[in-house]
């Protein structure tokens, strides 16, 4: 590949492939449809790479009325789950020539970010995280939008199964012999949170298995909010035998406070967490976990969001669910009753 501090433009790379320069910019425009013989199109991609070509993004912005950037909304980059799906995602958009600007945001500052994107002519935006029907309708009225990890019937979607996350846990630990179950997870309305809690209920009632208000802990989805809700599950007279957390962040507080406490995991408790982020593998005993996707889930938002800008709003709303699995690691075991003394 050439080194130039100049930049190269189409008309060289057609001089070069001996093709007039609409062939080229049909060509470089990746446009699958452009009826350009397989054998040039080879050659000016060829040809292009070889002289160092790259496009000009403002330009090709001013004649398709496009910035080329996206924004992503999460609610923190503290979240090594967002810190994945940004991944994903500014790795698929980088490879179509798009920017990706970043925004964290919390309560309101959602709001101001979108106004803040649309000034920019943002051409799409992915939000993660955050509620979407908690927004104001106008604050996103006129956006290409997709949604990461919750259902919607407005707007495209890309999740993971929330739901059958749950369905998972509940049913490892009841196959493990526990009974006395606890469920650790956060009251704020992140739909994805919701669907957790919904299926491992929904599993433990299927199982006739009971689970008492005093077993349900509200916390903050962080690693402190998991050590203060597994301290309050350890104060009870009877304790769970294993303990669901909403994500692992709350499991890794909740492992914390266990060793604090000197309760064995998983001899004493199990301990099942949800996402499988890398921090789960570097406790010990290593935390079991179900599985999400998560760069994946910002790659394929992007790719679904390309597919609305270049269609112009004329696709209707779209969705994408995939699947989740269980890691069995160090924290979850078969359940020993207390021996009779």
């Amino acid at each position: 590949m050439r080194i130039s501090n100049s930049r190269v433009t189409a008309t060289e790379v057609a001089r070069k492939a001996g093709v007039s320069q609409p062939t080229v910019s049909l060509v470089l425009s990746r446009n699958p449809k452009a009826r350009v013989a397989p054998a040039t199109r080879a050659r000016v991609l060829k040809i292009a790479q070889e002289l160092g070509y790259r496009p000009n993004r403002l330009a090709q912005g001013l004649v398709r009325r496009r910035s080329y950037a996206l924004g992503v909304i999460v609610p923190g980059f503290d979240n090594p789950v967002y810190a994945a799906v940004i991944s994903g995602a500014e790795k698929v958009a980088a490879q179509a020539g798009y920017a990706v600007l970043l925004c964290e945001a919390k309560g309101s500052e959602v709001v101001q970010h979108l106004e803040a994107l649309r000034d920019r002519q943002i051409d799409g935006v992915i939000i993660a995280g955050i509620a979407a029907s908690t927004l104001p309708a106008a604050a996103l009225d006129g956006l290409n939008v997709v949604l990461v990890n919750q259902p919607s019937e407005k707007f495209s979607t890309v999740g993971s199964d929330s739901l059958k996350a749950g369905t998972i846990a509940a049913e490892h630990l009841l196959a493990l012999g526990h009974r006395r179950l606890a469920f650790l997870g956060p009251a704020d309305a992140i739909p994805a949170f919701r669907l957790r809690e919904r299926g491992f209920f929904q599993a433990l009632r299927g199982a006739g298995v009971p689970l008492s208000s005093e077993l349900i802990q509200r916390a903050a989805a962080t690693v402190a909010g998991g050590l203060a809700g597994m301290r309050a599950l350890l104060a009870l007279s009877e304790r769970p035998t294993a303990v669901f957390c909403a994500n692992d962040l709350m499991a890794l507080g909740a492992h914390k406070a266990c060793s604090v406490a000197g309760v064995g995991l998983p001899r004493d408790l199990s301990l099942l967490g949800c996402d499988d982020i890398e921090m789960a593998q570097l406790v010990t005993p290593e935390l079991s976990t179900i599985a999400v996707p998560a760069r994946e889930l910002g790659a394929r938002a992007v790719r679904l969001l390309l597919k609305q800008i270049d269609a112009h709003g004329a696709l209707p709303p779209a969705s994408q669910l995939l699947a989740v699995k269980l890691v069995a690691r160090g924290t979850t075991g078969q359940h020993a009753p207390a021996q009779p003394r």
